[in-house]
């Protein structure tokens, strides 16, 4: 996959590609969430790949990860609810991303730290799809993505694989609540479902996808 294509998934419509797990509901339960300030400041993450002539380019995401003392309370799901008041933030990170060279096309997502068993894992959730079309925004499905995440020195963050998926599906190796369009495959399965489907495959190297791979150096 080029990175361009890339930076359109993370940035605009990664909740309604083909490249990673969808899901209606989110991973997380009250339970499970953890806050871990060391996730939080400025980073950027490099991709280079190579075109079909040889030629080779780098694209550079600088992604911003803030925590708020409050939040607008909404709706769960609905992010054209901003919320009549704000309330206490307790887990609720705000995800920033663009790319390097056009900050102006900045996109905005809620994150959530979820620990299962020893492994911790993200919760991305769309806060914003386009400031400027809202014809575009009431089209589009806001749905939940999910990646493991390493927090060390560096961040170390990896989507699952939908390709994966599809394939356990169409070889009934798993049974999990979803819908299939024919063109993307959506979990409908409640948060604690999800949980049991995760842990189970958190090592399995293929469930998690190479291209949607990310290594986040502070800046």
């Amino acid at each position: 996959m080029k990175t361009k294509v890339i930076l359109t998934l993370i940035t605009c419509i990664v909740l309604i590609s083909s490249c990673t797990i969808l899901s209606f509901y989110p991973l997380y339960t009250d339970n499970v969430l953890i806050k871990d300030d060391r996730i939080i400041g400025k980073w950027q993450s490099i991709k280079r790949e190579s075109t079909n002539v040889g030629a080779s380019y780098s694209d550079t995401l600088i992604w911003e990860i803030s925590f708020m003392k409050e939040i607008w309370r909404k709706k769960l799901n609905n992010p054209f609810d901003r919320g009549d008041k704000k309330i206490p933030n307790q887990f609720t990170y705000t995800l920033n991303i663009y790319n390097k060279s056009n900050p102006q096309d900045c996109a905005e997502f809620h994150l959530h730290l979820v620990k299962l068993g020893s492994k911790t894992y993200l919760d991305f959730f769309p806060e914003e799809w386009n400031k400027y079309n809202n014809i575009l925004a009431v089209h589009l499905m806001y749905v939940h993505t999910f990646a493991k995440v390493e927090i060390n020195q560096q961040l170390e963050i990896q989507w699952f694989d939908s390709e994966w998926l599809q394939e356990m599906f169409d070889e009934n190796r798993i049974r999990i609540k979803h819908e299939n369009n024919g063109v993307y495959t959506l979990l409908t399965a409640k948060p604690e479902e999800l949980q049991q489907f995760i842990i189970k495959y958190s090592d399995d190297k293929e469930a998690f996808s190479e291209d949607l791979k990310y290594i986040l150096n502070r800046i």
